[in-house]
């Protein structure tokens, strides 16, 4: 579900119904404290996972469904693209430097894509997507983007980072080429970073 408080603020989650105890993301400034929601209905009903906001747009992406991206200019009125972005499991998707970019969890689904790894999607408008490789098919949980740089984060609870020891972030200064890091700690779980 996506919600959008009174004062325009969006929020995304997986309920049918909100209660304020409930998981949702906060999306933008936080002034109200969450007190005024307005549910809204996406345009279709996917899990919904994460939500961006750049240049003037606001992008949601999806683990599953037919079409797994829904745009919006305003967080109210929702579409999708006319043409679908590639059906993996999408985690998370931030936008920097002028691009939205998108990352896959491979254990909901694959991220192979005529045997090339494609856990990465990038779009200048949210609308026309082009899979990307990332460095290794990781359970890539969550991207964000600061100080000219995407990170992304994997979880190895699941099982490992693959790629050699402990290889559970990886960095781009494009969104397009990746580097493939070992975090401060051994395989641990990332779900976040922001």
């Amino acid at each position: 579900r996506v919600i959008v408080t009174s004062a325009g603020r969006v929020l995304i989650g997986t309920s049918t119904t909100w209660v304020p105890s409930e998981k949702l993301e906060v999306v933008g400034n936080i002034i109200s404290k969450g007190t005024e929601w307005t549910i809204r209905t996406p345009v279709v009903d996917n899990d919904w996972k994460s939500i961006a906001y750049g240049n003037g747009l606001f992008v949601a992406v999806s683990d599953n469904g037919a079409k797994r991206v829904m745009t919006s200019p305003d967080g109210i009125n929702w579409t999708q693209p006319i043409i679908a972005p590639p059906a993996n499991a999408w985690r998370s998707v931030t936008y920097g430097n002028g691009l939205f970019v998108a990352v896959a969890n491979i254990n909901v689904g694959t991220c192979i894509d005529g045997g090339v790894n494609r856990c990465v999607m990038t779009s200048p408008d949210g609308i026309a997507w082009t899979l990307r490789s990332a460095t290794i098919s990781n359970n890539w949980f969550s991207v964000t983007y600061g100080n000219g740089l995407f990170v992304a984060v994997a979880d190895a609870g699941i099982g490992t980072c693959v790629g050699g020891v402990n290889r559970c972030v990886m960095t781009s200064p494009d969104g397009i080429a990746w580097t493939l890091l070992a975090p401060a700690t051994f395989n641990n779980s990332w779900r976040s970073v922001t």
